[in-house]
């Protein structure tokens, strides 16, 4: 990196991969695929059709025999056990991201309990990593004991969890149909997404221009010293 680049010059390009657990994460994987948006996306679950009928660029299918691709029924420890014995699959798929983003519906059995697993195989590898939950309605009181007992789980192992309440897309959109609601809330995620990442590199800017700012005004000539930003990185000039 020469010691005039500028801030032009600079372009950090990290690799970003959407993550849907179970199926409300894999619903919004598939919005992203269908909007052509600018990042990888993986799709994991056990329910076999469900996979089928995901749009993603790769998918997961863990648990056939256990589950008999018919899903977790809601079983959050199944759910877990599930991405345990998957493990090396998942992580195969993870290895290479600079960010990733974990989406889950909270309360059933997959996403509830396999996404705090597959948390922990981005930590190992040092993969930025944010959980986006979605919180059942509140007229589903049996999922929320579950909801949150998923959520105190995936925190432990990723304190860049957000949660989107169901409840209050359905107060904005209050005609609107499930499916309606449901989709609303899948596109919420859209832009959050995008302003991360904008955040992210924007942060990763700031620090190489400090450093170059300061190399500078010491050297009137010469290379710039090797900038570690983040494993994967790419920063090209």
């Amino acid at each position: 990196m020469d010691a005039n680049t500028t801030e032009a010059d600079i372009q950090i390009e990290p690799r970003v991969a959407v993550v849907g657990l179970g199926g409300a994460g894999c619903n919004v994987v598939s919005t992203f695929y269908k909007a052509l948006a600018p990042v990888d996306t993986i799709a994991i679950n056990t329910d076999r059709k469900a996979l089928d009928e995901t749009a993603a660029d790769k998918k997961i299918y863990i648990c056939k025999a256990v589950t008999q691709g018919k899903g977790t029924n809601g079983d959050a420890g199944l759910g877990r056990k599930c991405a345990q014995v998957h493990e090396t699959e998942i992580e195969k798929e993870l290895i290479g991201y600079d960010i990733v983003f974990l989406i889950t519906g909270l309360g059933g059995g997959t996403g509830t309990g396999a996404t705090s697993e597959v948390a922990k195989i981005c930590n190992r590898h040092d993969i930025m990593t944010f959980t986006i939950g979605i919180n059942p309605f509140s007229f589903e009181t049996s999922k929320i004991p579950v909801a949150r007992e998923g959520l105190r789980h995936i925190r432990a192992v990723c304190p860049n969890t957000f949660t989107i309440e169901n409840d209050k897309i359905l107060q904005i959109m209050p005609n609107a149909t499930m499916s309606e609601a449901l989709n609303a809330v899948n596109k919420t995620i859209m832009p959050f997404v995008d302003e991360t990442v904008a955040k992210i590199v924007s942060g990763i800017k700031s620090e190489i221009e400090m450093v170059q700012s300061k190399y500078t005004k010491r050297n009137s000539s010469g290379k710039m010293p090797e900038i570690r930003v983040r494993n994967g990185i790419r920063i090209t000039t």
